[in-house]
């Protein structure tokens, strides 16, 4: 169906960030599912020593450190075909007194060039390749794609292996990581919520259009993650950003609400909210959950809020997270506190935290989080985005925020000339941003990020990076 008039100007003038729904293209290797431990060395992470209970590592490395991730655009390869969810090779031996020459994609354990399904040259100290080897549809491994499966890492089918002609120094795997905070619990659980390094996802929500229409031009500006809630839990997400609507023109009050990319309706709300509930009944994960944005339904034309609309969505939250709900009176939130530690909220079997975006629906219910601050540039521009972070996460937290919590909202924001000349897409400025996200959490954002919240999250690897660095500040206590 062409795209409406109507859609591309309600794209446009409400500016919206997003992306394309996923399609995949099989890839002809069959997807392997490990359950091991995790060692993680890097010349910016220095080694975490484990004992390892399994047969083996998941990540392993003499020096430097490589790893596996998505290319969220599509590939237009000849013949007019195209390629979906490329693997990408990433490298970074800076710390390496020898620079291995060659990187290459496996679909098992790198023990041999010989197994190697494509390689390459290694021509710079750090950097990246795309392949032309689509991660393919796959499930989740390790019992995950459905229901609740096996403790600890496992990998999904791509691997990357480096080293010089004759060895395979180094090694890595595209992984989920449904329970790592469990996993890690003896190092982090000191550890106040605002001191953890949290992975997260902007507009968390934007996955898949469950609605009468899709076209490209919404797909394109609207759509941020092409993996479901379940999934962003299963890789190991734990703080979602969503903008939530309300519909009056619903009969049922559970159907009134929605998931948007600002005007643009996504998803209904309960769903995905049951999928959370659902992880939470079977895991011993804490998760983040923030209410950020109302962009329909929820306030007069005066800017009032309606109180019946925020009522039927708080009592939707106490209903679904009942048991769950870590209520902020019973915690420290006070201004200028890190808040309460993991081991406090799972001590209290507490561990779904609600933040709210109205400061006076807040101030009336006093069980709901306070506005967790997001540190957003609102800009286009890549270099401008990172100049902005750069400051901004250095001067996190503000002593005076009422919320132990700071999100870095590591995106660049389309303009309205964007949308309406349908310039780009949301995975192009992903792909332009994340790389780069990847480099900052691991060097100048280190010691101060908090949450750090991105777009098409496969294409960084800030879910392992925050684990790590997670477990090394926690080392400092």
């Amino acid at each position: 169906m062409a795209a409406s008039v109507y859609a591309v100007l309600a794209l446009a003038v409400t500016a919206l960030g997003a992306t394309i729904a996923l399609s995949f293209a099989p890839h002809k290797a069959t997807p392997v599912s490990v359950s091991e431990s995790l060692i993680k060395p890097s010349r910016i992470i220095r080694t975490l020593k484990r004992v390892s209970t399994e047969k083996h590592v998941l990540e392993k490395s003499s020096c430097g450190r490589v790893w596996v991730t998505v290319h969220s655009p599509e590939i237009r390869l000849a013949h007019n075909q195209r390629l979906l969810d490329a693997v990408e090779l990433n490298w970074d031996f800076n710390a390496c007194s020898s620079v291995p020459r060659q990187i290459g994609l496996f679909d098992d354990r790198p023990t041999s060039w010989n197994n190697v399904l494509a390689l390459f040259l290694v021509t710079s100290v750090e950097g990246h390749i795309i392949t032309n080897i689509s991660l393919g549809e796959g499930s989740l491994p390790g019992g995950w794609e459905a229901g609740v499966g096996g403790r600890g890492p496992h990998c999904l089918w791509p691997w990357v292996g480096a080293g010089d002609m004759q060895e395979i120094q180094s090694y890595n795997c595209l992984k989920i990581q449904p329970t790592w905070m469990e996993d890690n619990a003896a190092q982090i659980n000191n550890l106040r919520i605002g001191d953890l390094a949290i992975a997260g996802t902007h507009n968390a929500g934007a996955w898949r259009f469950d609605t009468e229409i899709s076209t490209l031009s919404r797909d394109s500006f609207v759509l941020c993650q092409d993996r479901s809630i379940w999934a962003q839990l299963v890789h190991g997400i734990r703080y979602f950003d969503f903008r939530i609507a309300y519909y009056d023109y619903y009969q049922h009050e559970d159907d009134r609400y929605w998931l948007n990319h600002n005007l643009i309706r996504v998803r209904p709300l309960v769903p995905l909210l049951r999928e959370i509930r659902k992880f939470l009944d079977t895991t011993k994960e804490v998760v983040f959950l923030d209410a950020h944005h109302f962009p329909v339904g929820f306030y007069e034309a005066s800017g009032a809020p309606l109180r019946h609309v925020h009522g039927g969505l708080l009592r939707i939250i106490q209903r679904e997270f009942g048991p769950h709900l870590a209520l902020a009176r019973d915690f420290s939130t006070g201004a200028g506190t890190r808040g309460p530690t993991l081991q406090t909220l799972i001590n209290a079997d507490k561990r779904l935290l609600f933040s709210y975006v109205d400061n006076a629906i807040v101030n009336e219910n006093n069980w709901l989080w306070p506005i967790l601050p997001h540190l957003w540039a609102n800009t286009n521009s890549p270099t401008h985005l990172f100049t902005y972070l750069d400051n901004a996460i250095s001067n996190s937290p503000s002593p005076t925020a009422r919320s132990p919590l700071f999100s870095a909202m590591a995106q660049t924001t389309p303009t309205v000339l964007d949308i309406l000349f349908l310039r780009g897409s949301l995975r192009e400025n992903a792909d332009d941003v994340n790389r780069n996200v990847t480099t900052r959490l691991a060097t100048m954002w280190r010691s101060q990020a908090n949450i750090v919240s991105t777009d098409f999250f496969l294409g960084n690897d800030v879910i392992d990076l925050s684990i790590l660095i997670s477990v090394e500040r926690a080392s400092r206590l």
